[in-house]
This record gives structure tokens, C-alpha cells and sequence, in this order.
């Protein structure tokens, strides 16, 4: 228990860092969308209406027509905030990531209980990974499958993704052991790699057709690793 309390203020600081990066993207996005951009439709909008083109298509697949009819925008207002299908696509990518760790983060605080938190947070994934939403599957996990390892711009970003999930568990995970929750004696980087892990696998199950019977059997496995 005490090498455990010690560890929590450096978690808070993973923590507080990550929320302060959440801020302030949401902060530089909102001032470069206002800012040298064609009035006629807001950059936030247009960004994930290319994620949902993307995301049907794959980046490759996805024509520049698909994109500006997906986004319902002129040529020229294409290039004028975007550049490029590249510039757009990294946007998208971004705009995802940042909803994925906005989304775990409210998540594992929203519960009095670190352990029933991360029971929450699994739930979450269930609800995601089920019906037509989970045959969709994961944009992260398409971008990874399609543009690793010789993509330098979205391998990073991806592993950013992953890195900051595993932080956001480690730090539930240290809450949990404080409270008597989880065996102190587990280490929290380990368990949290090893649950990111099981939400990933079992998005991808889905999407190859698994169960919401299946599919919550595999969290319940998956959760027993926290005692």
C-alpha cells in the first residue's frame, strides 16, 4: 500500500498532462478553425465527415470526389483548409484519437470505485464493439492495418494512442490498489498494457462477426486479471 500511495502523484501528473493536452487541442483547433478558414462550413464538421469517408473506404481507396462529396465542400474550399487528402486524413485521425482518450478518461472517473471504473470502461467497449457499429470496427485499428509501418507520420500517432490508454488504466489501476481494490502486488504498466490489449482484440472479434454473448464473456475473462 505505501509504495503504491507514492506512485500516485506521479500518475496525477500523467494524468493532469494528459487532460491539459486534451484542452489545449480542442483550444488550437477552435482558433484555427476560425481563423484563414472559408466561412461557409466549420473545419470540426468537415473533419469528421471525412473520418466517416475514411472509415468506409480506407485512405487509399478514398478518391478525392468521395471526400468532397462526403464533406460537402467545394474544390476550393478542400484545398484552401486542407492542402491535401493527406492533410485531411491526419486531421481525422487526430479528431479520433482525441474523442477515444476524452472518452476513457471521463470514463474511469466517473465511478467512486477505480475497479467498477474500469468494469465501466470495458462496458463502454462492449456497447461499441456490438450490432452495426462493431462490424464497422475500429478506425485506429483500420489506419494501423493499412498504413504500418511504413507511414512515419501515422505510426507515431497511433502509439501515442496506445501509450495514453495504458496511462489512464495504470492510473485507475493505482486508485483501485490505494482503496484495497486491486492486489497491490500487481504492476499497474503491466495490467494496464494487458487490458488495452484485450479492448483491441475483442474490437477486432467483432468485427469479424463475434456475439454480444461472446463478446461480453471475453471482458468478463479479461477483467478477472484485476482480482
Amino acid at each position: 500500500m505505501p509504495n503504491a500511495w507514492r506512485n500516485i502523484p506521479k500518475i496525477s501528473l500523467v494524468l493532469w498532462t494528459e487532460w491539459f493536452h486534451i484542452d489545449s487541442m480542442v483550444k488550437r483547433t477552435q482558433i484555427s478553425a476560425s481563423v484563414g478558414r472559408p466561412r461557409e462550413f466549420e473545419l470540426d464538421e468537415a473533419v469528421r465527415k471525412a473520418m466517416q469517408v475514411f472509415w468506409d473506404r480506407g485512405y487509399h481507396d478514398a478518391s478525392l470526389p468521395d471526400l468532397l462529396e462526403g464533406m460537402e465542400l467545394s474544390r476550393g474550399s478542400f484545398y484552401k483548409a486542407f492542402v491535401d487528402k493527406r492533410g485531411v486524413y491526419l486531421r481525422a485521425l487526430d479528431a479520433y484519437i482525441e474523442d477515444a482518450v476524452r472518452s476513457v478518461g471521463e470514463t474511469l472517473h466517473s465511478n467512486p470505485s477505480p475497479k467498477a471504473a474500469i468494469r465501466d470502461a470495458f462496458s463502454q467497449q462492449v456497447d461499441q464493439a456490438s450490432g452495426t457499429e462493431g462490424l464497422r470496427g475500429c478506425f485506429v485499428v483500420f489506419a494501423a492495418v493499412e498504413m504500418l509501418p511504413e507511414d512515419k507520420e501515422v505510426a507515431p500517432r497511433i502509439s501515442r494512442l496506445f501509450r495514453r490508454l495504458q496511462d489512464l488504466y495504470a492510473a485507475a489501476i493505482i486508485r483501485a490498489q490505494a482503496l484495497g481494490e486491486i492486489d497491490p502486488g500487481l504492476d499497474e504498466r503491466t495490467l494496464a498494457r494487458f487490458l488495452v490489449c484485450q479492448i483491441q482484440g475483442m474490437r477486432v472479434l467483432a468485427k469479424a462477426g463475434a456475439d454480444l454473448v461472446e463478446t461480453r464473456a471475453m471482458v468478463e475473462l479479461a477483467l478477472k486479471a484485476l482480482g
